[in-house]
């Protein structure tokens, strides 16, 4: 009862000691404070937009200026977030103890600090190159570490994300991609073939296909077709169909997208024109003891 009764009133004397009010005012400032960043955040996201928005009005022309200007946009509100919340968290930390000491104390111990940051540091500074040195930019068809196939979605201070083929989401850090490709640097050029039956006259088959290269092209659709398809000619003949091949260029991302679309808009073109598709023949052969 001696050792209890001793503890109990020395816990009461350490709780009557501590003084609420200042305790009270602390955690109210820190409330504020966070309440404080996170309008700073939403306010700066606001301005971020506002600045991009405006740029591709004046300065985007190209599809690589409207990539450059997506990834810009994203590295920026990254970065202004990232410095709001180290502010934010360095105030909250002077409302218990002394910042400047605790800095004092942190130069003291740079090389313990220094490997516990050297992952940030590193993250950061890759980051630092794959915008400015232009690597690849939001959108951007890329392969990371030999395995990995997808879009960029996002390009962060720290960490960069991929939105994969599957539908998932890759994300690495920025300081841990040592082999990318980089599939939507130039164009691909890819063929796309139209089978007309054997008969019908080639010459008006070509004459259709380039009508519809002219209109893709002038169809603003500079995703799919940022260069105007051209007709290759005959590429092939046998007894029931002639083949003529249409070479669409294109980024790696949109390859499969453009293949697609301009197959059906010259199947569209071809029955509208009345040149008709080749008919496949069955041939079946019996035996006469059958």
């Amino acid at each position: 009862m001696g050792k209890n009764a001793t503890f109990a009133s020395v816990f009461w004397k350490f709780v009557g000691d501590i003084n609420t009010t200042v305790i009270i005012s602390k955690l109210i400032s820190v409330a504020v404070t966070l309440v404080i960043m996170l309008i700073a955040m939403r306010i700066a996201d606001k301005v971020t937009q506002s600045i991009f928005v405006i740029r591709k009005k004046t300065a985007v022309t190209t599809l690589q200026d409207a990539k450059r200007n997506r990834t810009m946009a994203k590295v920026t509100k990254s970065a202004v977030n990232t410095v709001i919340m180290v502010c934010g968290i360095l105030l909250i930390f002077s409302y218990f103890v002394n910042v400047g000491a605790l800095l004092t104390v942190a130069g003291v111990g740079t090389v313990a600090i220094g490997f516990g940051a050297k992952r940030i540091v590193e993250d950061l500074i890759c980051g630092f190159f794959i915008v400015f040195q232009e690597q690849f930019y939001v959108g951007d068809y890329v392969e990371i570490e030999d395995d990995h196939y997808g879009v960029v979605e996002n390009i962060g201070t720290m960490m960069t994300k991929v939105r994969l083929i599957d539908g998932s989401l890759f994300m690495i850090r920025n300081g841990e991609i040592n082999h990318l490709v980089n599939h939507s640097r130039g164009l691909l050029s890819h063929g796309v073939d139209i089978d007309i039956a054997y008969g019908e006259d080639v010459a008006r088959a070509i004459d259709v296909a380039n009508r519809v290269c002219d209109e893709v092209y002038k169809s603003d659709d500079a995703e799919h077709f940022p260069e105007r398809p051209q007709v290759g000619g005959v590429a092939q003949m046998d007894k029931d169909a002639v083949t003529i091949r249409v070479y669409v260029k294109s980024d790696a991302a949109h390859r499969v997208a453009a293949e697609a679309q301009m197959r059906q808009i010259l199947m569209a073109a071809m029955a509208t024109a009345r040149i008709k598709a080749p008919k496949k023949k069955m041939i079946v052969e019996q035996n006469a003891a059958d």
